[in-house]
C-alpha cells in the first residue's frame, strides 16, 4: 500500500486511489490504539440472548453427538492408570485433615538417609540410582601426620630446605611433619578449609566411570606350539661334515 499523503491510499484490488475521510481516518485510529469503533456506551448493560430466556425447542436441529452420552475412553484409561498407581502404592490416598487444636507428632528422619519422594520414579531415574559409582575414599592418614610422629619421619633442615626449593606437585607430603608432647597442644590444622574445597571440586569436576576388567588368562596369549612328531619328517642325524 503506497501513501501519498496522510488519507489517500492505493488499492490495489481496484488500482484507484481511494481518499479517506474524516470519518475512516478516525475508525482506523481507534482500531491501531484498540479502542470501540462505535460511539455507544462501553458500559451498558449486558444482554443475555441465548441463555435469558428458556425456550421450548432448541435453536439447531442437529442430533447429538455419541460423545455426549457415552463414558469417554480417555478418562477411563486414566482412571485405570491412577488404580494401578494406588495399587502398586505410588499414589497414597487422600487422608482427612486431623483437627488444628491437635499437636502435631515429631517427625524423625535420618539426615544422610536418601530422599525417598512418593512419586514413582522413571526408568532412566531408576537406572541412574541402580548404577551410581561411589566416589572414591580419602587415603587414610599415616604415621607421619601423627601428632608424634616416629623419629624417622621428621625432616631435617637439608630435608625442609629442599622441600621449599621444589614445587608443591613435586613434594611427597603436602605438610611438614612436627612433633608435639600431648594431644592437647596440637594446633588447629589451617588448610583445613582449602583441603575441603579441593575434596569437593574433585568429586564434582572429576567424571567417574565403571570399567569392566577383563579377566585373561596369560597362558591363553601364547600360541601353543605343535609337537616334533607332528612336523616330520626333518633330519634327526648329522650325516655330512665339512671341513674348510
Amino acid at each position: 500500500m503506497h501513501y501519498f499523503n496522510r488519507k489517500t491510499v492505493h488499492d490495489k484490488s481496484t488500482g484507484q486511489d481511494v481518499v479517506l475521510s474524516n470519518e475512516d481516518v478516525d475508525l482506523i485510529m481507534r482500531l491501531q490504539q484498540g479502542k470501540l469503533t462505535g460511539q455507544g456506551d462501553p458500559y451498558e448493560p449486558y444482554e443475555d440472548v441465548f441463555s435469558g430466556e428458556v425456550m421450548k425447542t432448541s435453536l439447531v436441529t442437529r442430533p447429538p453427538h455419541k460423545r455426549s452420552f457415552i463414558p469417554s475412553l480417555l478418562e477411563k484409561e486414566k482412571v485405570g492408570k491412577l488404580v494401578h498407581a494406588i495399587k502398586m502404592g505410588w499414589i497414597k490416598p487422600w487422608k482427612p485433615q486431623t483437627d488444628s487444636t491437635e499437636e502435631p507428632e515429631p517427625q524423625f528422619y535420618a539426615l544422610w538417609e536418601k530422599e525417598k519422594t512418593e512419586d514413582p520414579q522413571s526408568k532412566s531415574a531408576r537406572a541412574r540410582e541402580r548404577n551410581a559409582t561411589k566416589a572414591p575414599k580419602m587415603k587414610l592418614p599415616g604415621h607421619a601426620e601423627s601428632y608424634n610422629p616416629p623419629p624417622e619421619y621428621l625432616l631435617t633442615d637439608e630435608e625442609k630446605k629442599k622441600r621449599l626449593e621444589q614445587d608443591p606437585e613435586d613434594r611427597t607430603l603436602d605438610f611438614v611433619p612436627r612433633s608435639y608432647p600431648s594431644m592437647r597442644l596440637t594446633p588447629s590444622w589451617m588448610p583445613l578449609a582449602r583441603e575441603r574445597l579441593d575434596r569437593c571440586l574433585d568429586l564434582y569436576l572429576c567424571p567417574r566411570k565403571t570399567v569392566l576388567k577383563v579377566h585373561v588368562n596369560p597362558e591363553d596369549l601364547i600360541p601353543k606350539l605343535p609337537k616334533p612328531k607332528d612336523l616330520m619328517p626333518f633330519p634327526t642325524v648329522q650325516a655330512i661334515v665339512s671341513f674348510v
